[in-house]
C-alpha cells in the first residue's frame, strides 16, 4: 500500500512541477517571439495576420491542421513580389487568441471572410488551402464564388479520402486522431507536448521541425509548444468529419466556379501515409482538377505532404501560375 501511496505522489509531484514548468516557459516564449503582423480584435478575441505585397489578385494561404502562418515563410516573401498576400492564424493557433466555437469548415470560412472584412482586404481572391485548409478554401469557394478568382491546392484533404484509402490506415489514422483530441489538451497543459516538440517526435508529424529553415526552428517550435495549441489541435482534429460533411452537402446544391485551378501533390511519403494511400490521395487530387476545364493536376517529386515547406518554389509557381491567369482574365 506505501508503494502505490509513494508512486502516486511522485506522479502527482512530476505533473505538478511539468505544468508549472509549462506556464512559464510559455511566457518566456510569448516575450522572446513578438507577432511579426498585426493582432485585430473581433468579436472580443484577437486575430493574428500578416500581409505583404500589392496588387490584386490578393492570395490568402491557409495552412493545414495544427499550421500557422509560418508554415508559409518561404513562400510569402517570394509572392509578395508580384502580389499582395496574407497569411494568417486559425483560432488557438500562433499568436490568434483561443476559440470556444466548433473549429468546423464552415466556422473557419465565416471567421476568415470577417477578418478580410474587418481588415479591409477585398476580393478577388486566389486561395491556398493545404492539407485540412483545401477542404476550408472549396468550403469558401462554393459559397462565395464571386469572391474567388483562382485556387491553389497544396496535397489537401479530401472528402472521399477515407471512403478511398485502405481501410487498415483509415482505422488506424481516426484512432490516433481520437487519442490525440483526448490526451493533447492535457499533454498541453503539463508540458509533455512542449517534450515531444523539442526531440520533434510529435505524433502523426515525426520530423517536422526539420523541414524548417534552422533560423525558423526555435520560431516554430514555440508555437506548436504553446499550451493553446493542444486544444486548438485536438479541437479542429474533432471537428474533421464535420467538415467533411459540410463540403460533401455543399457540393450537391451549389456549383464551383470555373476558375484556373492548380492541384498539387505530394510525390513522396511521409509522416503516416505509406505508398498505397499517397497514391490514392493522388488520384483523388487528379480528380478535383480535372472537374474544371481550367484545373491543372502536378505531382512534386522529391517532396513529402509540406510541398510548402519541402519544395516552396513548386508551391510559389503554381500561385504565380494561377495569379497570371487570373489577371490575363480580367484584362480580356
Amino acid at each position: 500500500m506505501l508503494w502505490l501511496v509513494v508512486s502516486l505522489g511522485v506522479l502527482i509531484g512530476v505533473v505538478g512541477f511539468g505544468a508549472i514548468y509549462q506556464t512559464l516557459a510559455t511566457r518566456r516564449d510569448r516575450r522572446r517571439f513578438l507577432p511579426p503582423g498585426k493582432l485585430i480584435a473581433i468579436d472580443g478575441n484577437h486575430w493574428h495576420y500578416q500581409v505583404m505585397g500589392e496588387g490584386l489578385p490578393t492570395v490568402i494561404l491557409d495552412s493545414g491542421a495544427g499550421g500557422t502562418h509560418i508554415d508559409w515563410q518561404l513562400v510569402q516573401p517570394e509572392v509578395a513580389k508580384f502580389t499582395r498576400v496574407l497569411t494568417y492564424d486559425r483560432a488557438g493557433y500562433g499568436w490568434s487568441d483561443f476559440s470556444s466555437e466548433p473549429r468546423t469548415a464552415e466556422q473557419i470560412v465565416r471567421e476568415l471572410r470577417q477578418l478580410l472584412r474587418e481588415i479591409e482586404i477585398e476580393p478577388p481572391y486566389v486561395l491556398v488551402g493545404m492539407s485540412l485548409g483545401g477542404l476550408f478554401s472549396r468550403l469558401f469557394a462554393y459559397h462565395y464564388p464571386e469572391e474567388v478568382a483562382g485556387m491553389v491546392l497544396v496535397d489537401v484533404a479530401h472528402e472521399r479520402m477515407y471512403e478511398e484509402t485502405p481501410a487498415e490506415w483509415v482505422e488506424l489514422n481516426k484512432r490516433l486522431e481520437g487519442l490525440l483530441v483526448h490526451v493533447l489538451p492535457i499533454m498541453g497543459h503539463i508540458g509533455l507536448l512542449r517534450l515531444l516538440v523539442t526531440f520533434d517526435v510529435l505524433p502523426m508529424a515525426a520530423g517536422l521541425f526539420q523541414k524548417f529553415p534552422p533560423a525558423l526552428r526555435p520560431l516554430a517550435k514555440a508555437i506548436y509548444s504553446q499550451t493553446q495549441f493542444g486544444k486548438a489541435f485536438a479541437q479542429e482534429s474533432a471537428a474533421v468529419s464535420a467538415s467533411i460533411n459540410q463540403v460533401e452537402q455543399v457540393r450537391k446544391t451549389n456549383s464551383f466556379p470555373d476558375i484556373p485551378l492548380i492541384a498539387l501533390s505530394s510525390g513522396e511519403p511521409d509522416f503516416d501515409i505509406t505508398q498505397e494511400v499517397l497514391e490514392k490521395l493522388q488520384e483523388l487530387h487528379g480528380d478535383l482538377a480535372s472537374e474544371l476545364p481550367q484545373g491543372v493536376h502536378t505531382i512534386v517529386h522529391n517532396s513529402g505532404h509540406a510541398i510548402q515547406l519541402d519544395q516552396p518554389e513548386s508551391v510559389i509557381a503554381a500561385i504565380r501560375q494561377v495569379v497570371e491567369k487570373v489577371r490575363c482574365s480580367s484584362i480580356t
